[in-house]
């Protein structure tokens, strides 16, 4: 194994991040690549950077053989989440660069906001190219820069004020690949053709407000700094958070957008 690398959830954050963060948006933007995919039956398919297994669950639920599924995930406690979930997929802990699998063995690759947290995403890509077939395509998505994401910017900002520079930079990288033409670069450097990248725009929708909020950090790296807080401290961080946040917030809870590069090519 490489170094570790991005967003590492641990103890409870899995199940965390499947009761209020799938629900919230990832599920709907998991739809979305998959969706745009055009999956043909029989298509051998890789998820990497797979989390808790989402993407790899709905291309599964469009195949008679989930056999033929595949998901890859550097933190352990995440596969171990993924394997619980999606029992017939074939989840494995392996880092992106390292990948266990043969040249030309898969049909289709999606990686759902991954690349952000490689720590070389270009040699990441390069070792997508090298198991992907011959005309095989990719699905990915990035984060547009964090002010098209009014919520999270909200937070990033709250987090500063009151955990530690290094919990909203933390959360911040997420959002990184704001150059257009850099992210299209990524993709022809490491062998990919037929580059095309669109913007999509999609809303965060939770209620409650607080319950979000509150399971959102629970499936966060950074919720052992928050949960050692003073309580009056944490209670002021809340209050901060649902008040800078007003003008997404309807009578059904958050309602926020999010925007994102979709980027599908092929080898």
């Amino acid at each position: 194994m490489n170094k570790k690398s991005g967003w590492q959830l641990s103890g409870d954050g899995p199940n965390a991040y499947e009761k209020y963060i799938v629900p919230a948006y990832t599920w709907v933007w998991a739809k979305e690549i998959v969706k745009r995919a055009c999956l043909r039956e029989g298509e051998k398919i890789l998820d990497v950077a797979c989390g808790t297994g989402l993407v790899a669950r709905i291309a599964a639920d469009e195949q008679s053989n989930p056999g033929l599924i595949y998901g890859v995930d550097v933190n352990e406690v995440m596969i171990k989440k993924a394997r619980n979930i999606g029992k017939s997929i074939n989840f494995y802990h392996s880092d992106v660069l390292e990948m266990p699998f043969s040249n030309n063995y898969f049909d289709v690759i999606f990686c759902q906001q991954g690349l952000q947290y490689f720590p070389d995403p270009g040699s990441a890509l390069k070792e997508m190219n090298r198991v992907l077939v011959e005309n095989g395509r990719i699905l990915l998505s990035v984060w547009r820069p964090i002010k098209y994401s009014p919520f999270y910017k909200s937070l990033c900002k709250v987090l500063e004020k009151y955990v530690n520079t290094k919990s909203a930079s933390m959360l911040s990288a997420a959002f990184t690949f704001g150059d257009f033409g850099k992210l299209k670069s990524l993709f022809s450097d490491a062998g990919f053709n037929c580059i095309n990248i669109n913007i999509v725009v999609k809303q965060m929708r939770y209620s409650p407000f607080e319950e979000f909020v509150v399971g959102g950090i629970m499936a966060s790296p950074f919720y052992k700094d928050i949960q050692e807080m003073q309580g009056s401290k944490r209670e002021e961080m809340l209050l901060e958070i649902y008040n800078s946040n007003q003008n997404y917030i309807d009578d059904n809870g958050l309602a926020a957008p999010m925007e994102s590069y979709i980027v599908n090519a092929k080898k």
